[in-house]
């Protein structure tokens, strides 16, 4: 029987009444196996499933409720059915419920009792689960690095492919251990191969840059195009640039651009890409016009770079009559929104009207931000003078 079969017998057992059936074809709509992936179809069978007691479809309607997957989020209606479903022995039912005590969604918030019912839930089953629920917590509501780390470590040992992606990033950046590429590397691998997005997004970076491992553009982009595959939306941006320039696949810039025109429907990021790419001429002709428009279109989608950039093109008066007040008003956006250029560029801005106390304080704020030109700019100034107020000591 091929899977196509088997979809048409499940669909007519589902139809029947059948149990089991329901909770299958759910699980098919919602991973889109043997059909069209849908995540408000999964829920309607879901629900089905749920309301003849089937345990681990009421734990599946508690999950889609509690997450908003195929229905409208509704953390009071997720709780009463994952009670339901824990009554019922669904194991993933008490974890998420634990959660739920954790977080506070649909119950009020104990985190002192959440996470110690954690921990005795981990030590009884060893469900790498509970320790990755542990390090959320620690990380997103202890704001315990070093905890949220423990418990990576161990829930990675034992297979959690998420957080094999962060002791990967632990590895990888040196926090709260010795740096190692090369321990980032095979974590990511690990976590690649179990099948996660992120773990083979940042596989593919270890291969293109030759991070704890030799160079492989091609493997770099191998690695990339399963993650985009799976919807990683960082892969999908990056896919698109290997394509546009030909790295580790032959160049195809006219399908590059399309990738990426898809990807900017609901991308900002993407549509910021766009502009740079017709702003700059990378694997397309050059085009002010249409650059402009997208980077209106990643400004109106909140990204600050997409700011910063309209500033400096309004301030030169490329594609414009040249217009400082349009620049400051952008560059004030991108600088509320912590851009580091953006705040560089307003000391320009300023240093022009005489404003040079406002321009320094923002070299300054830009410098501690890690921008380097502003760092400089700030030493050539303690050097020389200029620019400083008179009884400064630097």
């Amino acid at each position: 029987m091929n899977r196509r079969e088997e979809i048409a017998y499940l669909r007519q057992a589902a139809l029947e009444g059948q149990r089991e059936a329901q909770y299958d074809l759910a699980c098919a709509y919602a991973d889109g196996n043997g059909v069209p992936k849908n995540q408000r179809t999964a829920f309607r069978w879901f629900l089905k499933a749920a309301e003849l007691e089937d345990a681990e479809a009421m734990t599946a309607v508690g999950y889609c409720l509690l997450n908003g997957e195929g229905v409208d989020p509704d953390e009071d209606q997720a709780v009463a059915w994952l009670r339901r479903a824990k009554e019922a022995g669904s194991a993933d039912a008490d974890r998420y419920l634990t959660g739920c005590l954790i977080y506070g969604q649909g119950m009020p918030q104990d985190l002192a009792k959440g996470m110690a019912e954690a921990e005795r839930l981990f030590g009884l089953t060893r469900d790498p689960e509970y320790a990755y629920l542990l390090a959320c917590a620690y990380g997103d509501l202890h704001e315990d690095s070093a905890g949220a780390r423990e418990w990576h470590a161990q829930a990675a040992e034992l297979g959690h492919d998420e957080s094999m992606v962060w002791m990967g990033y632990y590895c990888r950046f040196g926090i709260g251990m010795p740096r190692s590429l090369k321990r980032a590397f095979e974590w990511y691998k690990r976590a690649a191969d179990a099948g996660n997005d992120a773990g083979m997004e940042n596989l593919a970076v270890c291969y293109q840059h030759g991070e704890g491992v030799v160079q492989d553009l091609e493997r770099a982009y191998e690695y990339r195009n399963q993650a985009a595959q799976l919807g990683h939306p960082v892969s999908k941006r990056w896919l698109s640039k290997h394509l546009i320039h030909g790295v580790g696949v032959d160049p195809d810039p006219v399908q590059g651009v399309i990738m990426l025109e898809e990807l900017a429907q609901s991308d900002g990021t993407a549509c910021m890409m766009l502009g740079e790419l017709f702003y700059y001429g990378e694997g397309v002709d050059t085009d002010l016009e249409r650059a402009i428009g997208w980077f209106e279109k990643a400004a109106d989608a909140q990204v600050p770079e997409a700011w910063t950039f309209l500033g400096t093109l309004a301030w030169h008066g490329e594609g414009q009559a040249k217009d400082p007040a349009k620049a400051e008003r952008y560059y004030e956006l991108a600088a509320d929104a912590g851009e580091p250029q953006a705040i560089f560029n307003l000391s320009y801005l300023f240093d022009e009207r005489g404003e040079s106390e406002k321009a320094l304080a923002s070299l300054e704020k830009a410098a501690a931000m890690g921008h380097g030109a502003a760092a400089c700019q700030l030493a050539k100034r303690s050097i020389t003078g200029l620019g400083m107020p008179k009884d400064a000591v630097r």
